[in-house]
Parts: C-alpha cells; sequence; structure tokens
C-alpha cells in the first residue's frame, strides 16, 4: 500500500502522527477530514500545504458556535475554501452531486465507490457510477474505513453508543451491519470493483498529487517587535550584556565565557525570538507584580539567568547548558515559567494583546479512557445495570490490573462471570484503554505562531469563555517545530503574592525578592 490516508471527522487531529508514523514506513501520507455540509458527509483531501491551510480554515470556521467538538458547515462556506482541495461524496442524488460540482469545481469532487458485501451493494454501486456518468464526475473506490481490521468492529459500534450515551440495543439502527469496513488491501477490493477499474486505479493517481509536509518551522514565531536598528540576536545580545551587569559583580571571565558561548549557540539554531519571547514574559509580570520564574532545564542557562527568567546561577551551581540547548536540536528548548494561579489569567490576557487573537491559542490536551470511566460507559453501552457498574468502578483499583474474581471485593455469580457478555465488557474495556475521549485544555501551554493559527491547525472553541483550543497537543506542536509557550499555575507563588502585598501594607516596602541573600543564616536558623 504505498499511500494512505487519514480523514478525521470534523478535524485533522491524528495528522502528526500518521504523517511520522506513514513516513517511517515508506507510505506517503494524505491528509484530509471528514466533514458535515449541509446535513450529509463529505470526505475532503489536501493536495499541497496551501490546501491543507484552507481545510483548517473551513473546519475552524465549521467548530464555530457548534456543541462542543461537533463541525458542520454549508456549501457556500466550503467554496470559499475550495482551493487546493480534493472532495469526495457517496451521495445518490444527482442533483447534490451537480450542486457540489458547480461550487467546487468539476475535476474536484469525486463520485465514492463503495462495496461491504450487502445484498444491496453491487446495485447501489452501478446505480451511482451511471449518475457519475451522466454528469461527466469520475469515480472512486473507497471502503470508508472505520477500523483497521474486523476484530476492532466491536468497540467500534461501543464507541457509537457511548457518543450517543446509549446503549448497542437502542443503537441499533446506527450500526453497519458487518465487519467490512476494514482497512483492505488491493487483491481484496479488486473483485468487488472488477468492473470499474477506472475507480481502482484513481487513488493511486490522487495520491502522486497530494504531496507535502506538515512543517511550520518557517512560521513559529510571531515577529518579536524590536527597536529600530537592532535585530531579534542583537536585541537579545544588549539584553543579556546588562543583565548580567546587574547579575555579576564584576563580570568574570568564566560568566564572560560562557554568556559568549550560549549566544553563539542560540545564533546558529536561531532561537534569539524565542528567548525575547520568554523575557518579555516575565518583564510584564515583574512590572504587574505577579510573581513567577522559569524551572526545569531552562536553569541551566545563564542567558535565562540574566535575562530574569530563572533565579538559579548556572555558574555558581556548575550546571550544564547542553541539557538545554545544544546545535544539534531539532526541536525548540523547553522553557517552563511557574506564575502565582491567582495572576496567571492576567499573562495569558497579555500574550492575546499581543500577538492577537488569529495567532495564538491554548494547546489541547487529548483526555482519553482510564479504567474507571472505561467501565462504567462500556457497561452502560451493553446495557449492565447501573448498581452493578457502581460497584465495579469503585473496586477498580483491585481488580483491573489483577485476577478479576480474585480482586473484585465482591462476588458475582458464577453464570455472570463466565458468560459471553461479561467477557466481551473484560475484552472492550482492556481494548478502549487510552483511546482518545475528547479534548481539553493543556494546563499550561500557549501555542503562538508567525501566521494565522487557522492556517497551521483548526481551532475550537473551549469551555471556558474567551479561550480557543488547537486540534494538537504538545507533542503535535512541538513535532511541527512550533513554539510553545508553557505558563503553569503555582498556588505557592499565590501565597508569595500574598505575602508581599501584607509586608508593603505594614513597612510601605515592598521587598525585591533577587535582591534576597540565599545563604542568610537567620532564615536557616
Amino acid at each position: 500500500m504505498p499511500a494512505l490516508a487519514i480523514t478525521d471527522t470534523a478535524g485533522v487531529y491524528g495528522a502528526v502522527r500518521f504523517m511520522q508514523a506513514a513516513r517511517r514506513l515508506g507510505v506517503r501520507p494524505l491528509i484530509g477530514c471528514e466533514l458535515e455540509v449541509d446535513g450529509e458527509p463529505i470526505r475532503i483531501l489536501a493536495r499541497s500545504k496551501s490546501g491543507y491551510s484552507q481545510m483548517t480554515r473551513l473546519l475552524s470556521h465549521a467548530h464555530r458556535d457548534q456543541p462542543n467538538g461537533e463541525a458542520r458547515s454549508d456549501l457556500a462556506t466550503v467554496t470559499r475554501h475550495n482551493q487546493d482541495l480534493f472532495f469526495f461524496t457517496d451521495t445518490d442524488r444527482e442533483h447534490r452531486l451537480q450542486e457540489l460540482q458547480d461550487a467546487l469545481g468539476r475535476a474536484n469532487v469525486f463520485v465514492e465507490l463503495v462495496h461491504h458485501l450487502r445484498p444491496q451493494d453491487g446495485w447501489v454501486m452501478s446505480q451511482r457510477a451511471a449518475m457519475a456518468r451522466r454528469c461527466q464526475a469520475q469515480v472512486i473506490a473507497t471502503n470508508q474505513v472505520r477500523y483497521h481490521v474486523p476484530s476492532r468492529r466491536p468497540l467500534h459500534d461501543v464507541l457509537v453508543a457511548i457518543k450517543h450515551k446509549a446503549s448497542l440495543d437502542e443503537v441499533r439502527g446506527m450500526l453497519h451491519p458487518n465487519a467490512e469496513r476494514c482497512l483492505k488491501a488491493g487483491d481484496q477490493l479488486r473483485p468487488l470493483f472488477k468492473d470499474y477499474p477506472e475507480a481502482l486505479a484513481l487513488p493511486a493517481e490522487l495520491a502522486q498529487d497530494c504531496d507535502f509536509d506538515l512543517d511550520f518551522r518557517g512560521v513559529r514565531f510571531p515577529g518579536f517587535t524590536v527597536p529600530d536598528g537592532e535585530t531579534p540576536f542583537s536585541y537579545l545580545y544588549r539584553l543579556t550584556q546588562e543583565g548580567a551587569r546587574q547579575k555579576y559583580h564584576p563580570i568574570t571571565p568564566a560568566v564572560a565565557r560562557r554568556l559568549q558561548r550560549e549566544l553563539d549557540v542560540i545564533e546558529k539554531t536561531g532561537l534569539a525570538e524565542f528567548f525575547l519571547i520568554n523575557w518579555d514574559l516575565m518583564r510584564f509580570a515583574r512590572e504587574n507584580g505577579v510573581p513567577g520564574q522559569g524551572r526545569g532545564s531552562a536553569a541551566d542557562s545563564i542567558v535565562a539567568y540574566v535575562l530574569g527568567i530563572t533565579r538559579v546561577d548556572p555558574i555558581e551551581h556548575n550546571l550544564l547548558f547542553e541539557r538545554f540547548l545544544h546545535e544539534e536540536m531539532t526541536s525548540t528548548p523547553d522553557i517552563d515559567i511557574d506564575f502565582s494561579t491567582a495572576h496567571r489569567e492576567q499573562v495569558i490576557q497579555y500574550i492575546y494583546e499581543k500577538y492577537g487573537w488569529e495567532r495564538t491559542g491554548m494547546v489541547c490536551n487529548v483526555v482519553t479512557y482510564r479504567p474507571r470511566l472505561a467501565i462504567r460507559q462500556v457497561g452502560k453501552a451493553l446495557a449492565f445495570p447501573p448498581d452493578l457498574l457502581d460497584r465495579l468502578a469503585k473496586s477498580v483499583d483491585r481488580w483491573f490490573s489483577e485476577g478479576i474474581e480474585d480482586s473484585m471485593g465482591f462476588e458475582l455469580p458464577k453464570d455472570v462471570i463466565g458468560s459471553q457478555t461479561w467477557l466481551q465488557f473484560i475484552k472492550l474495556c482492556s481494548e478502549i484503554q487510552g483511546f482518545p475521549r475528547h479534548l481539553s485544555i493543556h494546563v499550561g501551554g500557549m501555542l503562538v505562531t508567525g501566521e494565522p493559527l487557522v492556517d497551521i491547525v483548526p481551532v475550537e472553541p473551549a469551555t471556558m469563555d474567551g479561550r480557543i483550543v488547537v486540534q494538537f497537543d504538545k507533542n503535535d506542536v512541538e513535532d511541527l517545530g512550533l513554539i510553545k509557550m508553557d505558563m503553569l499555575g503555582l498556588r505557592t507563588l499565590s501565597v508569595v503574592a500574598e505575602t508581599l502585598e501584607m509586608v508593603e501594607r505594614e513597612t510601605g516596602v515592598r521587598p525585591y525578592l533577587d535582591a534576597l541573600p540565599l545563604n542568610d543564616p537567620e532564615v536557616f536558623a
């Protein structure tokens, strides 16, 4: 199979991991989506990077004003975002096909032929092919894949039931009658489409026309504004020299050498803007009385120290800069900054205001199924009694990782334990572990880009008012070469903020934390 396409429903959630896995195996990855347009599903494939951006803009628009996780669009909106895209429909209505062709271009709309071994499929396929001929549309053989192997069909059916908050019996009409929507090789499909060789040949032709990489390193910085006559690096150099004079009295040869070595690496890796952005955040925090400090491997950097991002002297503590950044690194170094929980929102709003809502968004966190939730939702789909599910879920810490009969903490009748339904329940609970459930907002990750965010990744409204979340998680963002700022809330720093305010109220003077000696014998006493 030389090429493979992924068409997630209403998004590109799996695109980055899919593309990397495909490249490793020598398979050409095609990136697309499935979107509800005027109440009917349409599959979309991006032909180029610009087509991909059109698709992410369309998806962002489709999520606007919709229930959480859902997306819908109309043909007029799709028409405004149809450059460099292929569209695939399984409509059986000639009027609808002509409508799509008129709006999106006849050469870009393809009619899907599918055969899932149902009695009516042969007739339906012949009628659809005849409709395509009348409308001068090309036909393409697809299998509308929902799982990679037939044995995954039961999990797919349970996920449908979970989505609709119902049991399998209640959603029976929405489920497919067999397990034929799996990933099939060419020799499995050829007998089904023997009368339509052109439909079998077309996927390979289209795959040759869809070739691009998701690499956004060229737009990973939003363009940090520096004074006239300065470049980002020259401005960073000036700030570090000023910071070094404040931190070190006097500047020793060891400090000068270390500072120059780090600046050389920063220049070679093109990360001056990255340091300036984080310096600017800390400057804003200090000027507005928001306690904050960097942590983690960033403390190994003297540049981060003299810029006020971190508070640990790497010279005094003999810390290794290469743990944080070196010339061979392909990803952006990680700077985690803790801010007072009570004040973090001020910093987030500052980023939105400085870089614009079009270029900023919260990184998502993919919430996956854990044992307790798996038990409750799989059990509900299998119509288990609520009281039984409650007892099972509450005993999950014991029984889920051990022998069930020995560790449940209560006894079930032997006819239940040995029943087919019980065995299916255990198997499905195991299979669903780690399976994606929904998106949430990452605790502190914020994405800032040099191009409009919606050209890089679809965005969705978050549960919190005034926030948007992107469809990529922190690993996806790093793999794409984008810059992610980690701004975490730390309650301890909220206490520090309250303490400083109390001292200032009582004495009229606000302590400057960086001036406090770390070796004060009275503090240790």
